[in-house]
């Protein structure tokens, strides 16, 4: 990590680009084409010049002096015009200088987790935070690089860590004065396991904030779907007629639901057909229905509930983890239907019209209500912590049933290697470069 590295660190096009450099030529490289006044954290104004004195472009710069910068490097950054002539000829610039090269993807945040600014759990909340597209989500992301769940993993660490450290003295004493109560060791180590276990329901919970919620809209033929959906994302998206069937495969559409993003998904109308495609769109419904996260069950409250309702309701799968609402559409008609949860066999039901949007507001509180994840839990959304500490989880459940027999020596073993687990999620207790690697191997350049 001893050559200096640029990049650009904002898409092109736009009114202002970012060109950023970090390593130890920083302030030689913004002295070479920089005209302005160069002081640690003075963003002065001036001009890019190339070696044969001919303006670039008029640009702010600013220079950041080791250990006090992102990266904790000296590192400096150029503000341009967002042009694409200006943004070649700056590259082509940095990189003819011979100081510095081109930054491999997410090379600044990991020169920053390298430099001790942050964690690795921190740095993968950079990424969170850049992908980010719903205020739960950004907040989620923030508070992860605030340190929150560093802050959390690093207290469950020690606790691991002194239980193995009290185990190997007893077992290092040949006079016996080190008194171990191998019971007592086991209960404090299944009281870890019960709290890992915990961070890790939270955050199976947390993992909509990461990756969305899918949201399946079912239902007979004409009962409103596609009409719903156009209304719950504001736009037409679904053709909408008269004439059932009219949507013979599954649309999806992204949206933010009071901070939360998810995806809707509207279905073919479930019934017996004999057509072939519309057979194949009913079986990828049913397929949508299975897997989402929750399910908007539709029912046309102008008419009786058919015996396609009936059949839809009973094949409903209420015992899986997930929420399934009855909604009562076409609210703005005469209405056969009672929203009685009786008749939906115990499932809320709400009415709706997707044409005067009663009902509406209520429905996007009901959703968020019901795929949000309680905010007190562990901000722990990432697939690769979650799957780090169920393994630490299972080794210190052996390790407590070990104790309990007395088998001391393998018990060890299984808590020195579920510290090493947990160890991991923040890149604590020098990680291997192939764990590093693979973190910031989804960054994009310049990140």
């Amino acid at each position: 990590m001893n050559d200096t590295v640029f990049a650009l660190s904002t898409p092109v096009g736009g009114a202002i680009t970012i060109m950023r450099i970090s390593g130890p030529d920083s302030r030689a490289l913004l002295q070479m084409f920089f005209t302005g006044r160069i002081e640690h954290r003075r963003v002065s104004y001036g001009r890019i010049v190339d070696d044969k004195g001919e303006t670039v472009d008029h640009c702010t710069a600013v220079f950041f002096s080791a250990p006090y910068s992102y990266t904790g490097e000296d590192m400096a950054e150029i503000f341009t015009h967002g042009s694409y002539a200006v943004a070649k000829r700056l590259t082509e610039m940095l990189a003819a200088s011979g100081l510095a090269v081109q930054a491999e993807p997410g090379e600044f945040t990991k020169r920053a987790y390298l430099n001790g600014k942050m964690d690795l759990a921190q740095a993968e909340a950079v990424m969170d935070l850049i992908s980010s597209t719903a205020e739960r989500q950004r907040r989620a992301a923030q508070l992860q690089l605030e340190g929150r769940l560093s802050a959390m993993i690093g207290g469950i660490y020690d606790r691991v860590k002194a239980s193995c450290a009290l185990l190997s003295a007893a077992m290092d004493d040949d006079t016996d004065e080190i008194e171990y109560d191998e019971h007592a060791a086991s209960a404090e180590t299944a009281l870890i396991k019960a709290d890992i276990d915990r961070m890790i329901e939270g955050g199976m919970r947390a993992k909509v904030l990461r990756e969305g919620a899918r949201i399946a809209i079912i239902g007979s033929p004409n009962v409103g779907k596609s009409s719903l959906l156009n209304a719950l994302i504001c736009r037409e998206r679904s053709i909408v007629t008269n004439i059932p069937g009219t949507t013979r495969d599954t649309v999806e559409e992204s949206a933010d639901i009071d901070g939360i993003p998810v995806v809707f998904i509207d279905t073919a109308g479930i019934h017996e057909t004999s057509d072939t495609v519309e057979k194949l769109g009913i079986e990828r419904s049913e397929r949508e229905k299975e897997n989402a996260d929750m399910v908007l069950l539709l029912i046309d409250g102008s008419r009786s509930i058919s015996e396609e309702d009936c059949a839809i309701i009973k094949g409903l799968d209420t015992q899986q983890n997930r929420k399934i609402l009855v909604l009562i559409t076409k609210s703005d008609l005469p209405q056969l239907v009672e929203a009685d949860a009786e008749a939906f066999c115990g499932l809320d039901a709400m009415r709706i019209s997707s044409l005067t949007g009663e009902g509406m507001t209520e429905l996007k509180k009901r959703i968020a209500a019901a795929i949000a994840p309680d905010e007190r839990d562990p901000a722990l959304t990432n697939t690769r912590h979650i799957a780090l500490l169920e393994q630490a989880a299972k080794r210190l459940g052996a390790a407590s049933e070990m104790l309990k027999n007395g088998e001391t020596d393998i018990a060890f073993l299984e808590m020195r290697a579920a510290m090493d687990d947990i160890a991991a999620v923040t890149g604590r207790e020098d990680p291997s470069e192939d764990l590093i690697n693979s973190v910031f191997a989804g960054f994009c350049v310049g990140k």
